[in-house]
C-alpha cells in the first residue's frame, strides 16, 4: 500500500527517506492519542446508543484525526520536497496508514484467544486499514491546497474541510464497527456479522470514491505534469486563485490547483 501511495504521486515522487518518517510519525503518535482516548472515555459517561456515538465520533474520530493530522504536518509541513498538492496526499495518507499498522496490532494482540485475533487482523486488514488511509490521503488534499493557497479564506475553507470531513466519514465508519462488538454464539450471530462485515466493505469503497477525484484533481495541478500533456496555448485570463498563466482546457490551476470554469473562469463552489 505505501508503494501504491507513492506511485500516485506519478510525477515527482516523494523520497522513501521522507515516506518513512511520515509512517514513522504515524505510529508514535498513537500513545498520546490513546491517552486522550482513555481520558475522554472516563470524562464522560453514556449509555447505549448515545454511548457509541460518543465513542465514535468524540473519542475515536475527533481524537484520531486531529493528532494524525498534527504528526503529519510535523513530519512534513517545513520539508521543501512538500511543493505541490499532491505530496499533502502523499505524506499525510502514509502517516495515517502508520498510525492504523500500529493500531490494527494493538487490537489483535489484546484479542485475547488466537481464533479472534486472526478474525480481528483479517478484518481490520482490509477495513480499518484502509479507511485511516484513505480519510488521510482525503485530509492530506485540502492541507496540500492550503499550503499553496493565496488568500485566507481559501486556507480556513481547506482548513474546515480537511480536518472535519475525514472526522465524519472516520465517525460514521466507527457506528458500523462498534455493532460488531458481539460474542459468535450462534448462527444468528455469525449472519449479522457477515452483514455487518459487508456493510463496512461496502463503506471502505464508498471512501474510496470520494477520494479519487481529489487525486486526480491534485494530479492535473502538479507543476511537474508533462507540459505534453496540455495543450501549448496560454489563456486569455490568468488563475483567478493566483493569477499564474495556465493553458487553454485546464481544469485546474497548475500553480495552486483551484479548479477552473470554461473559458478561464473561475469555477462555481
Amino acid at each position: 500500500m505505501l508503494w501504491y501511495i507513492r506511485h500516485l504521486d506519478k510525477y515527482e515522487p516523494e523520497p522513501w527517506t521522507h515516506i518513512a518518517a511520515a509512517f514513522v510519525a504515524g505510529v508514535l503518535v498513537t500513545v498520546p492519542v490513546y491517552a486522550v482516548e482513555v481520558l475522554l472515555d472516563q470524562v464522560v459517561s453514556f449509555s447505549g446508543f448515545m454511548e457509541t456515538v460518543y465513542v465514535s465520533f468524540i473519542v475515536a474520530a475527533v481524537t484520531e484525526e486531529t493528532g494524525k493530522g498534527i504528526a503529519a504536518w510535523a513530519a512534513s509541513w517545513r520539508r521543501p520536497e512538500f511543493n505541490e498538492v499532491m505530496d499533502g496526499i502523499v505524506y499525510f495518507g502514509v502517516t495515517h496508514m502508520g498510525f492504523a499498522v500500529a493500531e490494527n496490532l494493538v487490537y489483535v494482540f489484546l484479542g485475547g484467544d488466537i481464533y479472534t485475533g486472526i478474525l480481528t487482523a483479517l478484518v481490520r486488514t482490509t477495513t480499518a486499514v484502509p479507511m485511516h488511509v484513505i480519510v488521510g490521503m482525503i485530509m492530506g488534499y485540502h492541507m496540500g491546497v492550503v499550503r499553496f493557497a493565496t488568500t485566507r479564506r481559501e486556507k480556513v475553507l481547506h482548513i474546515l474541510e480537511g480536518w472535519v470531513l475525514p472526522v465524519l466519514l472516520h465517525g460514521f465508519y466507527n457506528l458500523g464497527s462498534l455493532n460488531q462488538d458481539m460474542a459468535l454464539e450462534t448462527l444468528t450471530d455469525l449472519i449479522r456479522y457477515g452483514f455487518g462485515t459487508a456493510l463496512l466493505y461496502a463503506a471502505v469503497v464508498a471512501l474510496w470514491m470520494t477520494l479519487l477525484p481529489r487525486v486526480r484533481r491534485a494530479q492535473q495541478a502538479s507543476p511537474f505534469r508533462p507540459i505534453a500533456a496540455y495543450p501549448l496555448v496560454a489563456a486569455e485570463m490568468p488563475c483567478p486563485g493566483c493569477g499564474a498563466v495556465y493553458p487553454q482546457g485546464a481544469r485546474y490551476c497548475p500553480n495552486c490547483g483551484v479548479r477552473l470554469g470554461r473559458g478561464g473562469a473561475p469555477a462555481p463552489r
